[in-house]
């Protein structure tokens, strides 16, 4: 069973001082004194693995001991894959048990219920999963678009991918955003589908398979009606990373602990740590007509414009200077320069044309703009 539109925690890190664990003793790497040699015995190098991660387990939490502050913490990352067949509630009140378990049982430590919700929380990645419905759909046209209204900034990371084993467009880096909360936050769009056959096949293969053709939910508990919803191109994860309680903060929720999060309340209102970041990197979609005033050079000078800003990564605005440059390059020509910045600026601050344009004007194409600016995909500036 997926619910659709409803924000889950997908996973995350905690970390608490070493000194509230019993790192297991028998465990045959972690905290344990590795030692290399050469042929002939001498000791090349001594040192204690402090980090682990099992990459042939179909599942693995990952552990990592660092210093902070003359203190020793363990930090511990993990995710809903820990709740195997129930992957898709995400982590909550009702599931953090069987994360708890889970990392018990894997044997590198042994971790009271009390420690483990007073550990801190960093990097908390919250996903909401949607069906795209309207008979024109698809993650790939969901890729383009937001692509193409990408505002074009040398500060932005945004990549994409668009291959038959992995579908998807991301903006910002997860360990690159700093203070930056506001303008740096990490979002990704993708195919859950294609990420789960392909590059989580194992995990797949061994606890969804059978399970996932059941019943779609949506965010009032009821049942969608689909035949085969796990369509490659049609279920579509939005994925986004809180770093830490301040990061927290900006959108007004205290969290600090584990315990701290799962009281959080995800309802729609929690949507706005997705709508925020993409409301950062996205205009809305429009389609500019003819009949709102725009001249052929007006259409043709933005048109040129928005182009070399693509090019070389920059805001629209940013390209200003390279055609003044290239038509008048005698700085002599002061007054020439100037008309034609000003008349550059006009253009694009000319109410419709610095929305973005797509080719279709019908109405299965409208139906599907529709839907995804009513799910919070794209921004909508009605």
């Amino acid at each position: 069973m997926i619910p659709l539109g409803k924000p889950k925690i997908d996973s995350l890190r905690i970390h608490l001082p070493l000194s509230e664990v019993i790192v297991n003793p028998e465990h045959n790497s972690f905290m344990r004194s590795l030692t290399t040699t050469n042929d002939d015995g001498e000791v090349l190098n001594e040192h204690v693995k402090t980090t682990y991660f099992n990459s042939d387990a179909v599942i693995s939490c990952s552990y990592a001991v660092r210093n902070q502050f003359g203190e020793q913490r363990l930090f511990i990352g993990f995710s809903s894959k820990t709740l195997k067949s129930r992957y898709f509630n995400g982590i909550d009140r009702k599931t953090i048990h069987q994360c708890f378990q889970f990392i018990n049982n894997e044997g590198l430590i042994t971790i009271s219920k009390e420690s483990f919700l007073a550990a801190l929380v960093v990097d908390v990645d919250f996903c909401v999963d949607y069906y795209l419905d309207s008979a024109d759909a698809s993650i790939k046209e969901v890729v383009r678009i937001c692509n193409e209204l990408t505002i074009p900034s040398k500060k932005l990371n945004v990549g994409t991918k668009r291959e038959n084993n992995n579908l998807g467009i991301w903006w910002g880096k997860r360990d690159k955003v700093g203070n930056a909360y506001k303008s740096k936050q990490f979002l990704k769009y993708y195919a859950k589908a294609i990420e789960l056959k392909y590059n989580s096949t194992a995990f797949y293969e061994t606890y969804l398979k059978d399970n996932l053709n059941s019943d779609l939910i949506d965010l009032n508990g009821d049942k969608v009606p689909h035949k085969n919803f796990f369509e490659d191109d049609r279920l579509l994860r939005v994925e986004t990373t809180i770093k830490d309680s301040r990061h927290f903060d900006t959108y007004g929720y205290k969290v600090k602990t584990l315990k701290d999060l799962l009281t959080l309340n995800l309802n729609p209102k929690f949507l706005q740590v997705f709508i925020r970041p993409m409301s950062t990197y996205m205009t809305g979609y429009r389609i500019i007509k003819h009949t709102e005033g725009m001249t052929s050079l007006d259409k043709w000078q933005y048109y040129a414009m928005l182009k070399q800003a693509k090019i070389t990564n920059v805001n629209v605005e940013e390209t200003i200077p390279y055609y003044v440059n290239t038509f008048y390059p005698d700085i002599k020509k002061s007054s020439s320069r100037s008309n034609l910045r000003t008349r550059l600026y006009s253009v694009i601050q000319m109410n419709q044309v610095v929305k973005k344009t797509h080719k279709h004007n019908t109405q299965v194409w409208d139906d599907f703009i529709t839907e995804i600016e009513a799910k919070k995909i794209i921004p909508n500036n009605d």
